[in-house]
């Protein structure tokens, strides 16, 4: 394994324990039964993570960019391995970041400030009320004015929690796509070194062939 492949693993290794602890607060909400008191643990644990210091997302952004270039490094090769694999890889790790810019941290703004309405006019949430509407028969005003709701609050770190299992799945693909890239360059490696190995002994039987049939000519001439 080489120094880029390893920035790739590094990286996803490290967005794996991100979601790790997050997915301790994340299943009870999807996969258990919902209560309250389990919505305020995970909102109080999201909104600590979000208004912490500075120094907390710009590790975690800067392992998002290691992975990012460790990627693109490896696929700088543009061999056949590096086109299906690490190109693959790429898509998958870039997919998953986007699903972390888009859905993940808009939520996490109006987790952090539900009474503001710009926020909640561009988040999902505005969906789920223009669904609502729309389902008893009503439409959808152009803008909303009123704050988020418990519920939705609640709705919001479902939508988190969601998005965390996708991109739990997507990492899954970077590191199996990464292990068995891994694996044929090794075999690749192995078979070149036997080919080498062959040849080598080829060309040692052929001079030892030539340097036994000049053997005689030699005694001849003498």
């Amino acid at each position: 394994m080489g120094f880029r492949t390893g920035a790739v693993l590094t990286s996803v290794a490290f967005l794996y324990g991100v979601l790790f602890v997050a997915s301790v607060y994340d299943f009870p909400l999807i996969y258990g039964e919902f209560t309250d008191e389990k919505g305020l643990i995970a909102e109080k644990f999201y909104l600590s993570v979000f208004q912490g210091p500075r120094a907390v997302s710009a590790l975690l952004h800067g392992m998002m960019l290691l992975g990012v270039l460790g990627c693109s490094a490896k696929l700088h090769a543009w061999s056949e391995l590096a086109k299906y694999f690490d190109g693959s890889s790429l898509a998958l790790l870039v997919g998953a970041i986007c699903m972390y810019a888009a859905v993940i941290v808009p939520n996490l703004r109006l987790l952090a400030d539900p009474a503001n309405v710009n926020l909640l006019n561009n988040s999902s949430i505005r969906t789920e009320r223009d669904q609502f509407i729309k389902n008893q028969g009503g439409t959808p005003p152009g803008l909303y004015t009123e704050p988020l709701t418990n519920d939705e609050r609640f709705s919001a770190l479902m939508i988190i929690g969601a998005t965390n299992t996708i991109n739990m799945v997507l990492l899954a693909g970077v590191v199996l796509l990464q292990a068995v890239a891994s694996y044929i360059e090794a075999e690749e490696k192995k078979e070149a070194q036997k080919q080498r190995v062959e040849a080598a002994e080829a060309l040692r039987q052929q001079i030892k062939g030539k340097a036994a049939v000049d053997a005689p000519e030699t005694k001849k001439d003498k």
